[in-house]
């Protein structure tokens, strides 16, 4: 599948040389491999510890933008203001092309879960390539999109959900025991 904002986002990250994914509804087509419903955003992932590096490689003309502390509106982001948990959301912005920066929490080979710190996965199982581009593991992305019960989260499980192989499906069944208990999709799984 290709999608031109998809492309025109990895030509703009694979400069910044560092760790990154696509991520949200967008890595769910990604991985399905066709277009299944429209899309307003479009987001990407990078380890935290490479938000300098980000904005090193962005701060030229481009708007950088934080939400730091959570729920306090877009503030400008500044090379000197690192971004600390709870916070995770960054925005890019050029005349022609926006997409949001979610930074992951890891550390070495693991990733950590920002919801939920009990809930871990290797890195190097965070992600997987579809079309030559990265994208976060759909397991992974269902589990972020669990908290909110918008339609279109319920429209990318269940696209999913039926594709996804046992260990996938058995890797979100627990991480939503852990994280959501309770949650509809768990009697699906």
């Amino acid at each position: 599948m290709e999608s031109e904002i998809v492309e025109r986002v990895a030509v703009v990250m694979r400069q910044a040389e560092i760790w990154w994914a696509v991520a949200g509804g967008w890595a769910i087509d990604l991985w399905l491999g066709e277009q299944t419903r429209e899309h307003h955003d479009i987001e990407v992932v990078i380890q935290r510890d490479d938000q300098t590096a980000v904005w090193d490689s962005l701060h030229n003309g481009w708007e950088l933008s934080c939400i730091d502390p959570p729920n306090s509106g877009w503030s400008p982001w500044r090379r000197s203001k690192r971004i600390e948990s709870p916070s995770f959301q960054l925005r890019a912005r050029d005349p022609s092309l926006e997409f949001d920066l979610f930074l992951e929490s890891t550390s070495e080979d693991t990733w950590t879960f920002r919801r939920d710190g009990r809930v871990r996965r290797s890195i190097d199982e965070l992600i997987t390539t579809r079309s030559g581009v990265p994208i976060v593991d759909p397991a992974v992305q269902l589990l972020y999109m669990a908290k909110s019960e918008e339609p279109k989260n319920q429209h990318d499980f269940e696209v999913v959900c039926p594709v996804l192989d046992d260990a996938s499906a058995e890797w979100l069944r627990s991480a939503l025991a852990l994280a959501h208990p309770g949650h509809a999709w768990l009697a699906q799984l």
